[in-house]
Parts: structure tokens; C-alpha cells; sequence
């Protein structure tokens, strides 16, 4: 792969590698490529994916407590999201 995606665009191309996925996995997935940056945070991550969902690209799959019991709410991408990927993922990051 060529060069990083903006956070928000990788975090909805990682929704297209799993069935679904929460915040806490969003960070263990990208965190060898996005951890060094300042916006790598689970509050951040938090923001991008209610927008995501606000802006009906992923839909909310479940919600569940954490180990630690915090509330985990998990997403998956759905047709919008892979349509917005078909048309603006770069090449290089084409499987």
C-alpha cells in the first residue's frame, strides 16, 4: 500500500475487511499505521464513527459492555459505504 488514507476514509475501509467491528478494534487494527498521530484516540475514533453513521455509510450492528463495562457499540459498513470505497479508494489499496 502506497500512502495513508485520511483516518476517516482507512476506518471505513477497515469496516470493509470485517463483519463488523467497535472503536476499541478500529484502534488495535490501525494502530501500527495511525498510532504516532495526534487524533489516535478513542474519543476521535468515537466522533468519526457516529458521524460515519449519521452520514449513512455504517449502520450500528450491536451494543454491548466491554470488559472493562464501558457501553461497546458495534458497526459495519454497508452499500453506501462500499459505494463511497468503489469510487474514491485509491488503487493501491484495491485487493
Amino acid at each position: 500500500m502506497a500512502s495513508l488514507l485520511p483516518l476517516r476514509f482507512r476506518m471505513l475501509h477497515f469496516f470493509s475487511t470485517v463483519s463488523e467491528a467497535s472503536a476499541n478494534d478500529l484502534l488495535e487494527g490501525l494502530k501500527s499505521e495511525y498510532g504516532s498521530e495526534r487524533q489516535f484516540s478513542k474519543k476521535n475514533f468515537i466522533e468519526h464513527l457516529l458521524t460515519m453513521k449519521e452520514n449513512g455509510i455504517i449502520d450500528e450492528t450491536k451494543v454491548e459492555l466491554d470488559n472493562s463495562g464501558d457501553l461497546c457499540i458495534y458497526y459495519a459498513i454497508n452499500d453506501e459505504g462500499r459505494s463511497l470505497l468503489k469510487k474514491y479508494l485509491p488503487k493501491s489499496w484495491k485487493a
